[in-house]
């Protein structure tokens, strides 16, 4: 890897303006690297949710509403909030799902002004197959980019979500040393 996107990557946090403008370049190159793998795989995505019959949208509120943590339970609102649409925007995407049997609503026992979302056991299953012909097209993918291509694109996902630069995943991260169950 070369030194420009290696010393962008091991700065991206807290930086000063004279430093910015010093790794502005590999900055912007590391933007661009995570842009094309956000924009292709978003696409990737986008394309095996519409071959069964979804919308962009639907497929991420189904998403979504699958992919809460366990014990916990979506509103619509959150729904909202997760999707970056207007609470009322998710319910009508949540009716759709839920006519086409994917998920239910539910309202809350303590407040009926509350409603929840689930999946039901037809959205996940059309969730795995989405996802695994997405894996397919993505590992495919994944093949044509280099590791400082890689590097480049992680550094930025690592911005966005707030990774402090001194963090072990941080270090990880720099040294190649990064797994899936580390993060």
């Amino acid at each position: 890897m070369d030194d420009g996107a290696l010393r962008a990557y091991a700065t991206w946090s807290d930086i000063g303006a004279s430093q910015r403008a010093t790794e502005f370049r590999s900055y912007t190159f590391n933007i661009a690297e995570a842009r094309y793998v956000m924009r292709r795989v978003t696409r990737i995505i986008n394309e095996e949710a519409k071959k069964r019959g979804f919308d962009p949208l639907q497929h991420q509120a189904l998403l979504q509403t699958y992919g809460i943590r366990d014990g916990e339970q979506l509103t619509i609102s959150g729904l909202g909030e997760r999707l970056d649409v207007p609470a009322a925007f998710a319910s009508r995407l949540v009716r759709k799902l839920e006519s086409e049997g994917y998920v239910t609503r539910m309202h809350s026992e303590r407040d009926k002004r509350v409603t929840f979302v689930q999946a039901t056991d037809a959205g996940v299953q059309v969730l795995r197959e989405i996802d695994e012909q997405v894996h397919r097209h993505v590992a495919y993918f994944q093949h044509s980019l280099s590791e400082h291509q890689r590097i480049a694109a992680l550094s930025i996902f690592a911005f966005y979500v707030g990774i402090d630069a001194e963090s072990p995943i941080a270090e990880a991260l720099r040294e190649g040393r990064i797994q899936p169950e580390n993060v």
